[in-house]
């Protein structure tokens, strides 16, 4: 059985359509876990109304993969799929995803084709990374990402999007789950730099086609502190590079990924985007409060780091662009 756990906030407006691909899954047999995220939007009574659908709470705050993480308490599935609301999903989607997870051969998780929300463009495949002068948007500035590669079905591809992708619940309780410190973004790099450390392999499978309609939830406003979705999102995301670094990094590295910090201010002062300047400067602030844990994450995974230091999940030769 496949457990399907959706974050949700405040999308009632795509939920209807959501459901309707997930009960028109083929040959799968699955559950529906909504996470809610305490939306004021009228989800709630929807989703109430749906017999097939379990819904558990979590604050919008804690962010997207806290959400996941929360979810999986009570899944039943061999199998996790991890999706967001504004989504939906071809009939056979998790049926091809689900045929290519082999944990002999140390296939833990597969990671579908994901096209807008209208069909009118293909935003995702597989991934890979090339040389960069400075990435300012990866934790290892030295290479940036291609997210939307056209590789034959069943190639290997480092990470799969967070947004929606198929996992085995064993490689994820061996993985630890979800870093709930994530809000959103790289949450998914973080998780499959443990997989890779691991020995665990992620497929591309172009034949699972999702229909994502990307930053929905851009707009929402977190209603205890007052900030857009976007704003947390931008601030944790500048933040999330050093703490990947800090937790998998080598101390040079670490040290790299803090250049971030100051180049990403000097960015946005050229740019004229100086509200994203003050973003910036309450970057530090979340750092802060999040270091303890990745220190004490970074000393319990000392042998992987030792044998698999993090930068080398970056220029790993077979996720390189030819």
């Amino acid at each position: 059985m496949i457990s399907v756990i959706v974050s949700n906030f405040n999308g009632l407006r795509w939920l209807p359509r959501l459901l309707e691909s997930l009960r028109a899954q083929k040959d799968v047999e699955i559950e529906i876990i909504v996470v809610d995220r305490r939306s004021t939007d009228g989800s709630g009574p929807f989703l109430a109304a749906q017999p097939d659908v379990r819904v558990v709470s979590e604050p919008p705050e804690t962010g997207l993969v806290a959400g996941y993480e929360h979810g999986t308490k009570s899944a039943r599935g061999e199998l996790y799929f991890f999706c967001n609301e504004d989504m939906w999903f071809h009939p056979e989607c998790l049926r091809r995803l689900a045929a290519v997870i082999d944990l002999d051969s140390k296939v833990g998780a597969a990671d579908g084709w994901h096209w807008t929300y209208d069909g009118s463009e293909w935003v995702h495949g597989a991934t890979r990374f090339m040389p960069a002068r400075w990435s300012r948007v990866c934790p290892y500035p030295k290479r940036a990402a291609d997210f939307a590669v056209d590789l034959p079905s069943g190639s290997e591809t480092p990470f799969p999007c967070a947004g929606a992708f198929l996992i085995h619940r064993d490689v994820h309780a061996a993985l630890g789950g979800w870093d709930p410190s994530f809000f959103l973004d790289h949450e998914d790099i973080d998780l499959f730099m443990r997989a890779w450390q691991r020995g665990w392999r992620c497929l591309s499978v172009p034949e699972a086609k999702i229909h994502h309609a990307i930053s929905a939830a851009n707009a929402h406003v977190l209603v205890s502190t007052g900030q857009t979705v976007q704003r947390r999102r931008y601030i944790g995301q500048r933040a999330n590079i050093v703490i990947i670094a800090a937790k998998y990094f080598r101390w040079t590295g670490v040290l790299l990924a803090l250049a971030q910090l100051p180049a990403g201010i000097f960015w946005n002062l050229i740019g004229g985007r100086f509200r994203r300047v003050l973003d910036d400067l309450a970057v530090p602030a979340d750092l802060w409060r999040r270091a303890p844990s990745a220190l004490a994450f970074r000393r319990a995974n000392a042998p992987y780091n030792i044998r698999f230091p993090g930068e080398n999940f970056f220029t790993e030769p077979r996720y390189q662009r030819k």
